[in-house]
C-alpha cells in the first residue's frame, strides 16, 4: 500500500501516565516528524484530559478511550481506585481519523479502533 511509505507512524508508547511525560511525548512527535504515535497506560480518566491535551502539538488531534472512574452506585462517590488505563492516538490534523466501536461490551481493558484516511489512502488502527 502506498500510504505506508508516505506517513510516518510512531511506535506504540506505554507512558505510564502522560501527566509528567507531555513535553517529553509531544517533542518526540515533533522532533521525529511522527504522523501518529499510539500511547497506552496514558492514566487518564476522562476525554478533554488537561494532561491528555498537553501531549498534543500544534496542528495534531487526539482521539482516546478514557480508563472511566467508578462510581459507588449506593453514595456516588469515587471507589478506591488507582488507574492504569487509558488509550491515545495523536495523529496530524490532515489525516483525518474515525473512531469505530465493535459490537461488545468490555470490562476489563479499553481499545481504541478507528479507521483513517489521508489524500493517500487509508488503514485500519487498534490499539488494546
Amino acid at each position: 500500500m502506498e500510504l505506508a511509505s508516505t506517513l510516518t507512524p510512531g511506535p506504540c508508547v506505554n507512558a505510564r501516565s502522560v501527566g509528567n511525560k507531555a513535553a517529553t511525548l509531544s517533542g518526540t512527535i515533533i522532533d521525529e516528524r511522527l504522523d501518529i504515535l499510539a500511547v497506552v497506560e496514558t492514566w487518564h480518566e476522562r476525554s478533554g484530559s488537561i494532561t491528555l491535551r498537553r501531549v498534543v502539538p500544534a496542528g495534531f488531534r487526539c482521539i482516546d478511550a478514557a480508563r472511566a472512574i467508578p462510581l459507588d452506585v449506593a453514595t456516588g462517590s469515587v471507589k478506591s481506585f488507582q488507574n492504569y488505563g487509558g488509550l491515545a492516538f495523536i495523529h496530524r490534523d490532515n489525516i483525518r481519523f474515525q473512531q469505530r466501536t465493535f459490537d461488545v461490551t468490555v470490562t476489563m481493558f479499553e481499545y481504541l479502533y478507528g479507521y483513517a484516511t489521508n489524500p493517500r489512502g487509508c488503514f485500519v488502527l487498534l490499539a488494546i
